[in-house]
């Protein structure tokens, strides 16, 4: 279908639509910010017609049919990867070869390829990662076979755009990824929405819960690189850290850069948590008089009114040693107007019990000492609130847990990132 041209970093193909093209390998790093370097590199397409007009990589592949030219194409890219990545002269890292998920299912059909290709160019298949990239397939069960064939040759299974598509957690459960890719689209976001920000660390974290370590790409700014380091990503790709090119990145470069990425992030975190605890230290104050009066035997009303007072306080509620509610919630009067009736049904009331709630049990594992949620929307909504919880002892009574709801918006203001490190 294609010939191999007098350059061995080139080769043509004779497409269908656009006649003969030249296709050239190029490679975008792959960094480890542990260690500071190029741990893998993704083999990128460049395609140009015969006049020299730069082809698209989606382009190309979308204008050819399914079928035996389509999978000759891809072969043909993933042959052409490999041969230059060994000129590329690094031993030691990861290939990542993006496949169709199509031509992974319908390879087989014609004839058999990618081990003895691998085996030709004395490439080990463990240093390859097959990238399936977010493509919708029909028959999935067929692509869990192909990817269990890859699998089985030893070679690393890569899940790409996670989050867009059909690239979600249903894809990651079945297919079992040793990597996962988030979608650049969503690396976009986090750096510039708070709700994406907060909700990104979880996110990596059941990645990582799922047995997969996670790659951050379409990195291209200081701010979304913080954003991945924040979340403990394992790999990082993207403009900021190089473009795709034919040669390896200077490694001395690379540790230059998360160096000072590094230090980037730690005095910006330190600078949050300085924010953060000036906001919060008159409401841990307030909480702590409250306490020690309820302890003391002070009315409840009387003992909690400074705390209810408070800008961002948006209501107060003691509950039993068993995290049962006891009476009705204490609402601060500039919020009684903004109770949400849809969420009636959710209303608590005496008895309601929370001791499956992180604020109850993080707050009767340490006595004494207050504790804070990460934001979450409250059964009493609408907004979303930060729960400050401590569990304390009285004569007569016991243990008693009290909480007060404050509301998160007001209390981050313009601070995106507050609220995005683990809570206090």
């Amino acid at each position: 279908m294609g010939q191999v041209a007098d350059d061995p970093s080139l080769s043509t193909f004779a497409a269908p639509i656009h006649g003969r093209l030249t296709l050239s390998s190029v490679f975008q790093p792959i960094l480890s910010p542990s260690h500071s370097r190029p741990v893998g590199y993704e083999g990128l397409i460049r395609a140009a017609d015969a006049r020299g007009r730069g082809i698209a990589p989606h382009e190309l592949f979308a204008s050819v049919p399914p079928g035996e030219t389509r999978i000759s194409l891809d072969r043909q890219c993933r042959r052409l990867h490999v041969d230059a990545f060994l000129r590329l002269g690094d031993a030691r890292s990861w290939l990542f070869l993006n496949v169709d998920p199509y031509v992974a299912v319908e390879g087989r059909r014609y004839g058999s390829f990618f081990a003895g290709m691998l085996q030709a160019a004395a490439f080990p298949p463990h240093r390859v990662a097959v990238e399936l990239v977010e493509t919708p397939l029909a028959d999935e069960e067929r692509l869990s076979a192909a990817v269990d064939y890859y699998r089985e040759l030893g070679c690393m299974i890569v899940i790409d755009d996670f989050g867009a598509g059909s690239s979600n957690f249903d894809r990651i459960w079945r297919l079992r990824p040793d990597i996962v890719k988030i979608d650049r689209e969503m690396t976009r976001r986090v750096a510039v929405e708070p709700l994406a920000r907060r909700m990104f660390t979880g996110i990596v974290a059941l990645l990582h819960e799922a047995g997969a370590l996670v790659c951050v790409e379409g990195i291209e700014t200081e701010s979304e690189a913080l954003c991945a380091t924040d979340a403990n990503a394992d790999l990082m790709q993207g403009y900021y850290f190089a473009r795709p090119g034919i040669a390896a990145p200077d490694e001395h470069g690379c540790r230059g850069l998360f160096e000072r990425l590094v230090a980037t992030f730690h005095t910006d975190a330190a600078s949050l948590r300085r924010r953060r605890d000036a906001r919060l230290q008159p409401y841990f104050v307030a909480l702590d008089d409250a306490m020690r009066g309820l302890a003391a035997g002070r009315e409840y009303v009387a003992a909690v009114g400074p705390l209810l007072g408070l800008s961002c306080t948006q209501r107060c509620y003691l509950m039993s040693g068993d995290g049962a509610q006891i009476g009705e919630n204490l609402e601060a009067e500039r919020n009684l107007s903004a109770r949400d009736p849809r969420l009636e049904p959710m209303r608590p009331t005496p008895g309601t019990s929370w001791q499956t709630k992180p604020y109850y049990r993080r707050a009767i594992e340490v006595m004494g000492a207050a504790q804070i949620t990460r934001p979450y929307l409250s059964v009493t909504g609408p907004k979303l609130c930060v729960t400050l919880s401590v569990a304390f002892r009285a004569p007569n009574i016991g243990m008693r847990v009290l909480c007060a709801d404050l509301d998160f918006q007001a209390l981050a203001g313009e601070d995106l990132a507050f609220g995005a490190l683990n809570p206090a």
